[in-house]
């Protein structure tokens, strides 16, 4: 005994009367599956002066006095000023995804002041920095040799 084989035009007709039934269901349209929650932010933090990273409330706008940005393995500023004589805060924004970068500051006799902790992109760390005198400092990152700028502390 021989078995009948369908053929291309039956298949298609039946596959294409359950795609009918299904569009002109009377049920309401649903979820077939659970959509993804909704992000929860991500907390900055910030460093002491050592650069050991403390978290705080993630800030909503340059808040600190200095601004620091590393995107595609660079600085965004070859220049940055900072207050002589007074600790200040410096805002680092890694946008850098999967790559770690730092700040870290020396004086002109190469001397490191301040070591901040490193940040995995994306992310924002708040450093707090100790007071420096006024002069002129290089900023860097210890990671990366060409990420390097100056620092104008007045």
């Amino acid at each position: 005994m021989r078995l009948a084989r369908p053929s291309l035009t039956a298949i298609s007709a039946l596959l294409a009367c359950f795609v009918v039934a299904g569009c002109a269901s009377s049920a309401a349209a649903g979820w077939t599956f659970a959509p993804p929650p909704s992000a929860t932010p991500v907390p900055a933090a910030s460093a002491g002066a050592s650069g050991s990273p403390t978290t705080s409330a993630a800030p909503s706008g340059p808040t600190a006095d200095v601004t620091l940005s590393a995107l595609n393995i660079a600085f965004d500023k070859a220049s940055v000023n900072a207050p002589a004589g007074k600790a200040f805060t410096l805002l680092f924004d890694n946008q850098d995804a999967s790559v770690p970068h730092d700040v870290w500051i020396k004086d002109s006799g190469g001397t490191h002041v301040f070591e901040g902790a490193i940040v995995t992109g994306p992310g924002q760390l708040t450093y707090n920095v100790p007071s420096l005198a006024a002069g002129t400092y290089t900023f860097f990152c210890s990671i990366h040799a060409n990420m390097t700028g100056t620092m104008v502390v007045q």
